[in-house]
């Protein structure tokens, strides 16, 4: 008769030091090799002297207990969600990051002269270390503080409008008016909404605006006007400004996706939905709520969510590793999305280090 595996809560670990090695072996074996572990593998490179039947006695225990599965009846284990899960937690030994990758980090970052350039190349420079899918979430512009507002006349009737926040983001947006309008009203007018609204954020700015300019003489209301009418273009969050994604072609560079064995073709277009809709990236990022994420985040502060903790289905084959970042006085976040056979190892403390560079660079620019 056959044993029903035992599922524990996440969190509970009552494994022996044997068990604990031994799976710290399989999943380390299968994430180098994407090929599921036998026991005369473990058998070989263990330093444990265990024979071929009491190692295979100890996977069945394992396999028993939810943390490892087999593919098909003759083949080697490979883990399961717990099982990464429990590696994740407490088997993993994070690798350091070699002098190399430091200062490519370093040149890299070191080069932007702007904050765009900044969030552009760590997106960059995460894909390339990670060898996975970067992706990159600016924080939402309805928090950010107005640090001022600009008004440039492009021609008599067409006026290109700068509102730059105190955490590097800008948006611009080009108004016509049905008017003439001289370079010294938009001048007066420049300092007015600045002397009114600038540190405030952007989303009492857009409560408040229309009340704040209510003094205005009425000879000026045909450029107010503009303003009044367009407070939410002004001020608005939209999702593509907010996502940055890079080296979308290593996902697909992997075993898994080469072999098409384990990933149905729903799991594969959500990725790709992921790589091309900036409101997916959005909805994956910042869809778990903080109670969630609180089991997720270890001491690093780097929350990895494997498979089964995603919210979508589709992505039930993927983890994704990430981190917070500092731009101004926000946060935002960083991360990579791979396979469930990522290397955490090595990968955990390429999005920390990315991560950190990044905000010491953003705030030496600000």
């Amino acid at each position: 008769m056959s044993r029903t595996k035992i599922i524990e809560p996440l969190g509970q670990d009552s494994l022996t030091d044997r068990q604990r090695e031994i799976l710290r072996l399989i999943v380390q074996q299968y994430v180098l090799t994407a090929n599921p572990v036998g026991s005369r593998y473990i058998s070989r490179i263990s330093s444990l002297g265990l024979s071929d039947a009491t190692l295979r006695n100890v996977m069945a225990d394992l396999e028993y207990m939810g943390y490892i599965d087999h593919p098909h009846t003759s083949a080697g284990r490979m883990p399961t969600d717990k099982g990464y899960r429990l590696y994740v937690d407490s088997l993993m030994m994070r690798e350091r990051l070699s002098d190399a990758e430091r200062k490519a980090v370093a040149y890299t970052l070191g080069s932007a002269v702007s904050a765009d350039d900044v969030v552009r190349e760590s997106t960059t420079i995460l894909a390339k270390l990670s060898k996975q899918l970067s992706m990159l979430l600016l924080p939402t512009l309805q928090d950010a503080t107005l640090e001022r507002v600009e008004i440039v006349p492009l021609s008599t009737n067409k006026i290109l409008i700068v509102v730059a926040a105190t955490s590097g983001r800008i948006r611009t947006i080009t108004l016509e008016t049905k008017t003439d309008i001289e370079r010294s009203k938009l001048e007066e007018l420049a300092q007015l909404l600045n002397s009114r609204l600038a540190g405030k954020t952007f989303r009492e700015v857009k409560s408040i605006f229309a009340e704040s300019i209510q003094d205005i003489p009425v000879a000026d209301r045909s450029i107010l006007r503009v303003f009044m009418m367009s407070p939410e273009k002004l001020f608005a969050d939209p999702g593509a400004e907010r996502v940055k994604v890079s080296g979308a072609g290593n996902i697909f560079n992997q075993p898994e996706f080469q072999r098409r064995a384990n990933f149905s073709d729903d799991e594969v277009q959500s990725i790709i939905e992921l790589i091309e809709n900036e409101e997916v990236v959005i909805h994956v990022l910042e869809g778990s709520s903080l109670e969630d994420q609180s089991r997720w985040i270890d001491r690093q502060n780097v929350s990895i969510r494997i498979g089964s903790e995603l919210s979508d289905q589709w992505m039930s084959n993927y983890s994704i590793i990430s981190t917070t970042y500092r731009i101004g006085d926000q946060q935002g976040t960083i991360a990579v999305i791979g396979p469930k056979r990522m290397d955490y190892a090595r990968v955990t403390p390429v999005v920390e280090y990315v991560a950190s560079a990044m905000s010491k660079a953003l705030t030496s620019l600000s």
